[in-house]
């Protein structure tokens, strides 16, 4: 995920400090301890709608604002 979060900031152009700000925010969201302690509780598995859920709220966890508008 952050492979392709990284990508689409390169492909998109974004500033290397704000791309860097940005995933910055995703890989600390990712090992918040919080997060991680919910993602690994001993649960039933979750299934594609909650996976993507999970995924979005990642991807979108940076405040940064890219665009310049």
């Amino acid at each position: 995920m952050v492979y392709i979060l990284e990508q689409r900031l390169k492909a998109q152009q974004i500033p290397a400090e704000k791309a860097e700000k940005v995933l910055k925010d995703v890989v600390q969201t990712m090992f918040n301890q919080g997060f991680y302690a919910e993602v690994f509780r001993p649960q039933e598995v979750y299934n594609i709608g909650s996976t993507r859920q999970i995924f979005d709220r990642l991807a979108h966890s940076s405040i940064m604002r890219l665009s310049t508008a």
